[in-house]
């Protein structure tokens, strides 16, 4: 691992390094301090507000820019940095997409704000849409929901990176001693934390108009296994009936909604070369888990990762 201040090599010289991530921060953050020293011929290069910091295990897997420099300590500086979608969710902008295709509206603004690009699919969903002083992450979440959700953005130190959700897995891997063979970090999982829930649940989903104060009812739509497990979770959806179809809400809404929530956290160790980030998928004991938050600490040449994950049954 080596790690890089506006070009120069500080390595030696981090300390408690963390970074973290999760689905709904288009951000990556991380914070680290830099140790001081008294010595009149020890030169130790001490980032500022502004500096472009890069993390490199194999390849560069971080690239941002350092937001507050606390240097209160005689002894050392502390950091915290984000990458540059944190400049996605400061800028506000106006957009009026007419029948633009998505992958073209996304790339405009994109282009606008001079944001790189690592990867964007062939979107072909057209945007007839306003957007009226929204910040830039905003309006890609949302074309991006338009286009049928189902799609993640975060960035990479290339660039701005969509994909569909569950089309990247991790496999962390680690050596138990130098001189041994790569295994799956999973199983050896520890500080485990587990739950099920049907708070959140619906199983029956009502489709409404509403014209001059009055109200129809379009279609409901029910999960009758489920109701009669769970008792009647009913949610009410009003639509334009102009622009939406009240049965593909309603079958769009109870898949959506219908579903046992479980969640999943627990910490393993990973290689120096390895990174699993929020929005991939993970196996675990055969079961598939969305990672939704991704934490990472660098103890004693030691690579510690804290995981996030849900599953919905």
């Amino acid at each position: 691992m080596i790690i890089y201040a506006d070009g120069i090599n500080i390595t030696s010289a981090v300390g408690n390094l963390s970074w973290q991530n999760t689905i709904s921060e288009l951000a990556t953050t991380m914070s680290f301090e830099v140790a001081k020293s008294d010595a009149q011929h020890t030169n130790i290069y001490l980032p500022s507000e502004g500096s472009i910091i890069r993390l490199y295990t194999n390849e560069e897997i971080f690239r941002g820019i350092v937001l507050t420099v606390d240097d209160g300590s005689k002894t050392s500086n502390k950091y915290t940095v984000c990458d540059f979608g944190w400049y996605l969710n400061k800028s506000s902008e106006t957009y009026q997409f007419n029948a633009m295709p998505a992958y073209k509206a996304i790339r405009k603004v994109c282009d606008d704000f001079n944001i790189e690009i690592d990867s964007v699919p062939a979107l072909t969903t057209e945007i007839t849409k306003i957007y009226f002083d929204k910040t830039v992450s905003e309006i890609l979440k949302d074309i991006l929901e338009l286009c049928g959700g189902g799609y993640n953005l975060d960035v990479t130190p290339k660039g701005l990176r969509i994909y569909k959700i569950g089309s990247i897995y991790a496999y962390p891997e680690f050596r138990l001693s130098p001189n041994t063979q790569l295994i799956y970090s999973s199983p050896l999982r520890g500080n485990v934390s587990h739950s099920i829930s049907i708070e959140d649940m619906k199983n029956a989903i009502k489709v409404i108009t509403e014209k001059d104060e009055n109200y129809a009812v379009q279609t409901v739509l029910k999960d009758d296994s489920l109701i009669t497990k769970y008792g009647l979770l009913q949610e009410v959806v009003k639509i334009d009936p102009e622009k939406e179809n009240a049965n593909n809400v309603a079958q769009q809404k109870l898949s959506e909604l219908s579903k046992i929530k479980e969640t999943f956290s627990f910490e393993i160790i990973e290689a120096m070369d390895s990174y699993t980030r929020a929005g991939y998928l993970i196996t675990i004991d055969d079961s598939d888990y969305f990672i939704e938050g991704s934490g990472h600490s660098i103890k004693n040449g030691i690579h510690y990762v804290k995981l996030d994950l849900r599953r919905q049954v």
